[in-house]
């Protein structure tokens, strides 16, 4: 029997039972009603949909099989609290994907097409972190997946050129999943009260906002002398 009326996907209400299992319950899916105006985005497969939402595309009634929901999952790494054991040396993987996860709320059909619904902060998951190229599941740093791949995701920018090379080459330098790195991080990350948010979630810390005299013409040495201070710590 369906877990909603007029909704028949046994595929779906299989996911969405086996996450009520879960203790924590921002991590719970349920199915949710009322999209309207589903709009498409810059990234394939991928919509705005009611109170700014973001829609994952699965598939019509018939597409979305037992098969295709269960890759899925995997890809969405669903439901998270499945992913608590996983370590492979990634000790900060169970608290950034809890944190992203919170962000999923469950499924909603459309117009005979079945969608995953998000916060509208998920949306910066495919901007900021993208696919593995290995494993092909959405991950969780700029960086690192979980399955230990590392490659640099290139999708963001700065708008300046030296600055995003800079940024890079800190990640480029990481010989481990858990080895400090610079990130790109978008200014609407960080709310009135400076408050930054990763992951979808407020960190414990407030941030100070230190503006950095640079142009396209800056010369390589004061990048040095930055790098300086972060591994240092002298602020």
């Amino acid at each position: 029997m369906s877990l909603v009326p007029g909704v028949n996907n046994p595929a779906i209400d299989n996911l969405v039972q086996s996450s009520l299992e879960s203790e924590n319950k921002d991590l719970r899916l349920e199915w949710t009603y009322g999209e309207t105006n589903i709009k498409p985005t810059q990234i394939d497969n991928v919509y705005s949909g009611r109170y700014d939402r973001t829609l994952v595309f699965l598939g019509n009634n018939k597409e979305c099989t037992q098969t295709l929901v269960s890759e899925f999952a995997r890809i969405y790494s669903l439901p998270t609290h499945k992913y608590s054991s996983v370590d492979n040396q990634f000790r900060r993987y169970k608290k950034w994907l809890d944190g992203r996860n919170r962000m999923i709320k469950g499924f909603t059909e459309y117009d005979d097409n079945h969608y995953m619904v998000a916060d509208r902060m998920f949306y910066y998951c495919y901007s900021r972190y993208g696919f593995c190229t290995a494993c092909g599941i959405l991950r969780c740093s700029p960086v690192w997946c979980v399955c230990g791949h590392k490659q640099l995701f290139d999708g963001w920018t700065s708008i300046n050129k030296q600055l995003d090379e800079f940024v890079k080459k800190s990640q480029l330098q990481t010989n481990s999943p858990n080895h400090a790195y610079l990130e790109w991080i978008p200014r609407d990350c960080i709310n009135a009260y400076g408050i930054l948010y990763l992951h979808g979630l407020p960190t414990p810390y407030s941030v100070k906002l230190i503006p950095l005299e640079i142009t396209d013409e800056t010369h390589d040495l004061y990048y040095v002398e930055v790098n300086y201070l972060l591994m240092h710590h002298v602020y």
